[in-house]
């Protein structure tokens, strides 16, 4: 048994979501021990938003300054969230911070996630996995979506593959995994999920609220439509998998050079963006190839807005639309423990990504920070 922190801090830069799961093996069922949430400091945020501003240039000692210190938060955060707990784990499987996402083909992706493990290492002392989408990238995948390794085993526990499902991540980015019953893997970004949202509810409330909790502003809004429709024709959708995306080719400016809208109305656009994106993604690469579609499991912050649900319901009536909350999961946490099991998978060397991703060989799975435990933990691994 190795029990493994997962961390993983999203697009939206709203939180740190830890998860520790206790694992025993590739295909067996693993154990939640714990679940725990920080907030994002909302000095860190600004400079992290601030590093993806489009065409903003900084300089290397800036880029250095910003991995020190997401390290040194997360590093703080860990250690705070490991003193209320009774069960600690024996490596921590750190996502780290995107900052930037450029996906191209043959391995010449560019990504960059921050947070520098050492200082996590030497602020915990535990064993540190980290940099899990640079090996995809260089074995000719995009790094993204990786989760569906990990969304695939949580697919054969719910049932209903052999007649198509589909494991829908709303974070940031909107991505899903679909499972054909001929075992085929479709998997991508669909677009924009909430940091659009998020950011047109602080602009609509001017600051007063970060997110639109349960959809409620956007129900109360209406959306530009005509700016949808416009939205909708950015080349990005009509491309074929793979394919990932994130804030570099979709900044809030560009949501704001679609519409003039303000208040509700704002948030309700925004939202309808995330809806009907999804839709389009379902309708063109699943449904339009002839893939059956029975079921589609909704996580992330996304599954937390119920107006986003109900919408996606009524636009496509015909599946069966649920969130994870609903048979038992946290819909929150979903991320941080496909990562703490990617964690378990690095330590023994197994590839994360697959052609989904546009992989094409072995990608080393991530890169492995020895803290003071590693010779115990080395003992765990065999």
């Amino acid at each position: 048994m190795i029990r493994v922190l997962g961390v993983m801090t999203g697009t939206s830069c709203d939180g740190l979501d830890a998860s520790c799961l206790e694992l025993s093996g590739i295909h067996e069922p693993w154990r939640v021990l714990w679940n725990a949430s920080v907030p994002y400091p909302k000095s860190l945020k600004k400079s992290v938003l601030r590093f993806q501003k489009p065409g903003a240039k900084h300089s290397i000692e800036a880029v250095l300054t910003l991995d020190r210190d997401l390290g040194d938060w997360y590093g703080s955060a860990i250690s705070k969230v490991l003193k209320n707990q009774n069960e600690h784990p024996d490596a921590i499987a750190n996502h780290g911070q995107t900052v930037a996402h450029f996906p191209a083909h043959d391995s010449n992706t560019l990504t960059l996630q921050m947070g520098d493990p050492s200082r996590i290492a030497v602020a915990t002392g535990l064993t540190v996995i980290s940099r899990f989408r640079h090996g995809d990238i260089a074995s000719g995948g995009q790094g993204a979506p990786l989760v569906p390794k990990f969304h695939s085993l949580l697919a054969r526990r719910f049932g209903g593959v052999e007649r198509g499902i589909s494991i829908h991540n709303m974070g940031g980015v909107s991505n899903m995994s679909y499972f054909s019953p001929s075992g085929e893997v479709i998997a991508f970004d669909t677009g924009p999920g909430g940091f659009w949202i998020d950011q047109a509810t602080q602009e609509a409330t001017h600051g007063k609220k970060k997110m639109d909790h349960g959809g409620l502003l956007a129900k109360s809004g209406k959306p530009d439509l005509k700016a949808v429709k416009k939205f909708l024709k950015n080349p990005y959708f009509s491309k074929r998998p793979p394919k990932s995306t994130g804030r570099n080719q979709f900044p809030y400016l560009v949501f704001k050079k679609l519409t003039r809208v303000k208040g509700a109305d704002l948030v309700a656009t925004a939202t309808e963006m995330t809806v009907a994106s999804i839709v389009a993604a379902y309708e063109k690469f699943i449904l339009g190839k002839g893939h059956p579609l029975h079921s589609v499991y909704l996580c992330g912050g996304g599954a937390e807005n119920g107006y986003i649900v109900s919408q996606l319901n009524k636009r496509m009536p015909e599946v069966l639309w649920k969130t994870l909350s609903e048979v038992w999961m946290n819909n929150q946490m979903i991320e941080a423990q496909a990562f703490a099991y990617f964690g378990f998978l690095a330590l023994r060397g197994i590839e994360l990504g697959g052609p989904w991703t546009g992989a094409t060989q072995f990608g080393p799975p991530a890169q492995v920070t020895p803290g003071k435990n590693w010779k115990s933990l080395l003992k765990l691994i065999g």
